[in-house]
This record gives C-alpha cells, structure tokens and sequence, in this order.
C-alpha cells in the first residue's frame, strides 16, 4: 500500500510549490521589465570574405612568408597525358572537383639584411577572372609595405606572376625594387621574331609581359641559374617557359625549394609527372624538370611550395614507386 505524506507535511509541500512559482513568475515579470532598458546585442556581421592569406616559416635564419594572390578555377581538362579519365580519377581520388581551384602565391623572402619578393601575383591584370590581385593587400596585412621591397625575382614572366610589378595604371608598384629575372626568360618575351611566329592567343602575354617590366627597365637585373644574393640561388627548370627558374632557400642547414610553376596541381602532377599543363610552352620539357625537381626533394627531403601549391603549400614529397607522393607540412605555430 502506497505511504502518503500526512496533511501538515503534504500542505507545506503545496505552499513550497507555490512560493517557487510565484517567485518564479515574479523574477520573470521582473526581467521583463528591464528588458527594454537594455540595449540590443551585437552580433558578428556576416563578411562575405576571407582572413588575409598569409603564412610565415623559417629557414634558418630566414624568414618565409606566404601570400596569397587569389585563385583561378583551371579545371581537369587544362592537364594532358596519361590514360583517358586518369586526369579525373586522380581528382576524384584526391577529393577534389573538376573545376579545381587553384592558388596563385606569391613568397616574401626576409634575410634581416633585404626584403625579397618572389613573383608578385596578378595585380590588376583580370585576363583569368577577378578571383586574384590580392597579393598587396595581403602584402600589407603581413606588416609589409610595396616600398619595402628590395628586389622581385620572377620565376618567369607569365600575368599571375608579373603583373603584380605594375599598378593599373602600368607604373612601378614596387618603388625601390630591381627586377631579377633569368635572362633567357627576358630574352623569350623581348624577341620581335618571337613575337610574330606565335599564334595570336598567345601575342597577349607578350604584351603583359612587356608593359610589367617596362617600369623597371633601368632596374632590370638578367641572371643566368646561380646565387644571386646570399642564400638564394636561381635554378634552371625550363619547360612551362623557356626561362622558368625555382628560387632554393638555404640557411644554416636548413633549406626550401620555391619551385613556381613546376607544379600546377599537386595531387595530379605528384602521382603522374607526365602529366603537362595547358600553357606549357614545352610540354616535354616541363615534365622532365618536374620530375627532376621532385627527385631531388625526395632524394634529399627538402621542404618546398609553389605558385600554385594549396596555400600555402609547404610539404615534401616521397618516392611512391615510378611516381611521388606529396606530404604537407605541419603547421608553423611558432616561428
């Protein structure tokens, strides 16, 4: 038989009930009659955009920072080679869409003694679209400043690398720097002969490339591969242009290889080398300095990254049989 609480105690449970809720509503009554008084909450705006594109790393004593241009959608069919549909397996297998958008970087190169800036983004140039041209505005929020820059070596002279140098006015964005580049890159996109063999799709880049050195025609250093200051060292890697280099960082033991345009698509062009872009002017030669360039990664366990990379694209890579597999980084937390 279920015990019940006798009236004196059942009745001061009920009074207990009704003082909690009368308390209760009383305090909510009260709440909301100061609600008004108080003023309205702030909440986060919805920006629409992305934080600054920057990322910094040592090497040795020196100091590596990332900057991201933009990215431009280049899409499956831009790379040529391989079986049928292994272009879009690899994709398919790394995660990836067929659109594929991809980064355009740009690497500010700190020796404490000179501010180098390696290739300069697009700049105002919109020939693939205005998803780039953030490469200054991310140049500032990293602390930096155009006329900071001592020097800017170009991988080659191809829009998203060069343009940046120009304003869209086609002056000099970058007041105190000299130009280095290899010379038979200059020498490619100078040549008259050239210039009218081509077919007409390409006489544009001519163009972009000669009104963004044009500024700096008195600061133009033209290198052939070697050191070119302290540290840095210009490599060959022709093929994506005639004069394509990759810039080798070294300092103390420690070293990075920036390697441009060698590398479009990582997860593409790591597992098939062969595997060419569609604006590789030789498409034979491309592939042979990709693969040497990652044989030597491998072979030595350099770290290195790109214009093109996944910003900002530091890793290495590990021999994967006849072919390589990329390893990213991990990230910086500390400098």
């Amino acid at each position: 038989m279920e015990a019940r609480a006798s009236f004196p105690e059942a009745f001061s449970s009920s009074l207990w009930n009704i003082a909690m809720l009368n308390r209760r509503q009383w305090l909510a009554g009260s709440a909301a009659a100061l609600l008004p008084a108080l003023p309205a909450l702030a909440r986060a705006p919805l920006t629409a955009a992305q934080v600054p594109g920057i990322y910094r790393r040592k090497v040795g004593d020196i100091e590596v920072t990332a900057i991201l241009d933009g990215y431009v959608p280049l899409g499956a069919k831009s790379y040529m080679g391989g079986d049928a549909g292994e272009v879009s397996r690899l994709v398919a297998e790394a995660g990836l869409t067929e659109a594929l958008p991809t980064s355009v970087n740009a690497f500010v190169v700190n020796t404490k003694d000179r501010t180098y800036l390696l290739d300069t983004g697009s700049g105002a140039w919109t020939g693939m679209g205005d998803t780039m041209g953030r490469a200054e505005a991310n140049l500032r929020a990293a602390g930096i400043e155009p006329a900071q820059i001592d020097a800017v070596i170009l991988t080659h002279a191809h829009p998203d690398h060069a343009e940046g140098l120009v304003t869209a006015q086609k002056a000099a964005r970058f007041p105190n720097a000299e130009v280095v580049i290899h010379e038979t890159e200059y020498a490619f996109w100078h040549d008259d002969g050239i210039l009218s063999r081509v077919p007409a799709e390409m006489k544009p880049f001519f163009a972009s490339a000669r009104g963004a050195l044009a500024p700096y025609a008195a600061r133009t250093r033209k290198v052939k591969a070697g050191e070119i200051a302290p540290g840095l060292t210009l490599e060959d890697a022709p093929g994506h242009t005639p004069g394509h280099s990759v810039l080798r960082l070294s300092s103390g033991k420690e070293q990075v290889l920036l390697v441009g345009d060698c590398v479009h698509n990582v997860a593409i062009q790591t597992a098939r080398p062969e595997i060419t872009f569609v604006f590789d002017g030789d498409g034979a030669q491309a592939a042979a300095s990709r693969r040497r360039v990652l044989d030597m990664i491998a072979a030595d366990g350099i770290p290195f990254s790109g214009a093109h990379m996944p910003f900002p694209g530091f890793g290495t890579v590990k021999k994967n049989g006849n072919a390589f597999r990329f390893v990213p980084a991990e990230w910086s937390y500390t400098l």
